[in-house]
């Protein structure tokens, strides 16, 4: 999703919780990470790309946690949990 329809589902109270996630299939030594968020209903939900690539949505990849943090932030979100996969 977006990050205006982020804004709007939190601002509905339909965004319970952020997580902060390696990315996976992303190479190099130096992680990246990516945005999820859950919602009320339990689905999990990444940020994406505000452009569509080759017509399907591609998720948001940073190069820095203060980078995602700062995007769940703008979301609205105040805490986030961090979690390093393999």
């Amino acid at each position: 999703m977006r990050l205006d329809q982020l804004r709007l589902l939190f601002e509905a109270g339909d965004l319970l919780a952020a997580e902060i996630v390696t990315a996976p299939l992303e190479p190099g030594p130096v992680p990246r990470w990516c945005c999820q968020f859950r919602r009320r209903n339990g689905a999990m939900v990444t940020l994406d790309l505000n452009r569509k690539h080759q017509g399907a949505d591609q998720v948001r990849i940073f190069n820095s946690l203060d980078a995602a943090f700062s995007a769940c932030r703008s979301v609205g979100f105040r805490e986030v949990k961090v979690v390093c996969q393999g």
